[in-house]
């Protein structure tokens, strides 16, 4: 009897179980309930039959609009010599697909969901002058859908475009990069790209160590190709060069270069290493000018360092050629031929003067030629200076007395060897004062030639200075 009670209550316990929870069969028991979620990624993608082949429009005659926004995160490198951009970006797209909607209070509230990519259809959006060979699209990133159908991509990339560099006011120089955006496939009848906003995002911009970015402006277009229209978004890039470097390993050493060449004009005229002085300097600013080549692209467009370096090598070109004809103007005696009155009035009194070196024509010694020796006749017997020079004995009485006749052969004796001496200190005379004269002509000539040199000196720093002065402008202008 008390094992047949056992059976019968075991039995009530089983029918209350059933009676709670609805009963036995298999239909009666539930499974766990699926997250929202989850549901809303089955219903959208799966039960849907989503493909994202398909462009999201359920009139096809309508085109999808794309929003574009660039964020420019950090200018990696421009090569100038290869005209390429290299650029780390942040490309932020928005469209609306029409078959991914949903009313989110049926899924707990979302409002927007997250997924890769992949998953869903993007714009085939290019970038156009794009010049890396292993570029193969935007990352795989996720997206955000909105529960309106909104779709949020923010694709980041590193960009390499063809970017035309200006080298006109370099190493001051300012360029503007390009990036162009559109599709490749599609026209505007089908996919419509526009601007976010006038300009680009530069809030978290990473500092490039050359390039500063002042802007960063955005542009749509909408060109024909064939009577089509295919548009385009382009964010054009404004970068000032930092040009500090360059001014010091460049720009100023060719300035100095250019100005240490005036000291060549400072040297006496008779020195020989004036030539080889501005040769060594011409050659050191032509180093200069190989190396602004080897930076900057090969085109049309000369630099503004190059232009500098260019004038003042044919400033300094010359420079050597008036260093020569001052060298030779100073060892020209011209045949013992005295400066020219005019050359003396116009170079050592007034040119002098305006230079700062005083009245020049003040050393003038009269070129005096050797003055023969004054003779004349007097009595039939000729005198040089005062002296006779006949040595012929005249007639004359001779007194018997032999006193009388020692003495006059005596004082003849002393008579011709003083005429002897006579005529030797006159040719040494003559000979000192020709010396003198060649001598006093000599430093006339030098004298001009350093008067000329002092001309060639202001002339070559005052073409320096305004070279240096226009380049400066023509760069300053440009801005």
């Amino acid at each position: 009897m008390g094992k047949a009670l056992t059976g019968e209550f075991a039995l009530a316990v089983v029918i209350l179980y059933g009676t709670m929870y609805g009963g036995f069969g298999e239909d009666n028991v539930t499974s766990p309930e699926k997250p929202d979620i989850v549901r809303l990624h089955e219903d959208l993608f799966l039960k849907s039959g989503y493909n994202s082949y398909v462009r999201p429009v359920r009139d096809f005659r309508q085109p999808t609009e794309v929003t574009l926004d660039l964020a420019l995160a950090h200018i990696v490198d421009l090569d100038e010599k290869d005209q390429i951009l290299k650029a780390e970006v942040w490309l932020r797209m928005k469209w609306t697909d029409e078959f991914l909607t949903w009313n989110a209070s049926g899924y707990g509230g979302i409002e927007a969901i997250a997924t890769q990519a992949e998953s869903i259809w993007r714009p085939d959006l290019f970038l156009y002058h794009n010049v890396n060979d292993e570029f193969d699209g935007w990352l795989e990133d996720v997206v955000m859908i909105s529960s309106d159908g909104l779709v949020d991509w923010k694709a980041p990339a590193v960009t390499m475009s063809a970017c035309l560099v200006d080298v006109s006011d370099f190493p001051f120089d300012r360029q503007e990069c390009p990036l162009k955006f559109g599709s490749w496939n599609h026209d505007g009848r089908h996919i419509d790209y526009f601007s976010k906003n006038d300009v680009g995002d530069l809030a978290n911009l990473i500092r490039n160590a050359e390039w500063d970015v002042t802007k960063l402006v955005a542009k749509r277009s909408n060109p024909l190709y064939n009577g089509v229209p295919y548009p385009d978004v382009t964010f054009t890039i404004h970068m000032t060069r930092r040009s500090m470097f360059y001014v010091i390993n460049m720009f100023l050493p060719c300035v100095l270069l250019a100005f240490v060449v005036g000291a060549t004009f400072y040297l006496p005229p008779d020195c020989g290493e004036k030539i080889s002085f501005g040769v060594a300097v011409l050659l050191s600013l032509a180093v200069f000018q190989l190396l602004v080549a080897e930076t900057v692209p090969r085109s049309e467009n000369i630099p503004a360092i190059g232009r500098f370096i260019f004038v003042s090598l044919a400033l300094m070109a010359l420079s050597l050629l008036s260093t020569a004809f001052v060298i030779t103007l100073g060892d020209s005696v011209q045949d013992s031929k005295p400066v020219p009155d005019w050359a003396r009035k116009v170079f050592l009194k007034y040119a002098s003067k305006a230079l700062l070196m005083g009245d020049q024509s003040k050393n003038k010694w009269e070129a005096r030629l050797c003055n023969p020796p004054s003779k004349h006749v007097e009595n039939g017997e000729i005198y040089s200076n005062g002296i006779p020079t006949d040595t012929k004995p005249k007639p004359t009485v001779y007194l018997p007395a032999k006193s009388i006749l020692k003495t006059a052969a005596s004082t003849k004796k002393q008579l011709e060897c003083l005429l002897q001496i006579q005529g030797a200190v006159e040719e040494i005379s003559g000979y000192l004062k020709k010396m003198d004269m060649v001598k006093t002509i000599h430093n006339d000539w030098k004298t001009l030639a350093l008067v000329v040199d002092r001309i060639f000196l202001v002339l070559y720093l005052i073409a320096s200075v305004i070279t240096l002065v226009v380049t400066l402008l023509n760069v300053n202008g440009n801005k």
